[in-house]
């Protein structure tokens, strides 16, 4: 698909883009979730904990449905992967040097566990775009929350 990712006409509406002519009328409305969701349980300690973090900030915005839960997880697992490489690197090279038998280098290649690592860190800032857990990301969706603020100034600088 070429262009720009279609956005949901929730974040249309919370962005104030959302024009009448191009809203889709059967869109996908799925429920909020209310109570806190046990991790599912493929996830290690490090994941549950990224894991109940998320989903504590999306269920006090609201944010957050049992469609999206999957994908927390597999964003969660990542996270822990990451981790879990980063512990084994701490204090081993991140380099391997293969050499000849004459002792010259032969070539240079990462450990695997910085490919992991690599690959894995990848993967969770790809998700957490989608989640709006990056700050750049954030910036583009909102909350609905009206954020009631008596400064007056604040108010003056307010766009009719």
């Amino acid at each position: 698909m070429r262009g720009r990712k279609k956005l949901p006409t929730e974040i249309k509406l919370l962005k104030g883009t959302l024009r009448a002519d191009r809203e889709i009328k059967d869109a996908m409305n799925p429920t909020k979730i209310i109570d806190l969701p046990y991790p599912p349980e493929y996830l290690n300690e490090d994941a549950k904990k990224e894991w109940y973090v998320i989903i504590k900030e999306y269920q006090k915005l609201g944010m957050i449905s049992n469609l999206d839960l999957g994908i927390l997880g597999l964003y969660c697992n990542e996270i822990s992967i990451y981790i879990e490489m980063t512990n084994k690197l701490r204090d081993k090279d991140r380099v391997m040097v293969f050499k000849n038998p004459d002792g010259t280098v032969k070539y240079a290649a990462q450990v695997p566990y910085q490919k992991i690592a690599n690959d894995a860190l990848a993967k969770a800032l790809k998700i957490a775009s989608e989640f709006g857990l990056t700050p750049s990301s954030r910036t583009k969706i909102g909350t609905g929350q009206n954020l009631d603020n008596d400064d007056p100034f604040l108010e003056f600088l307010k766009i009719k």
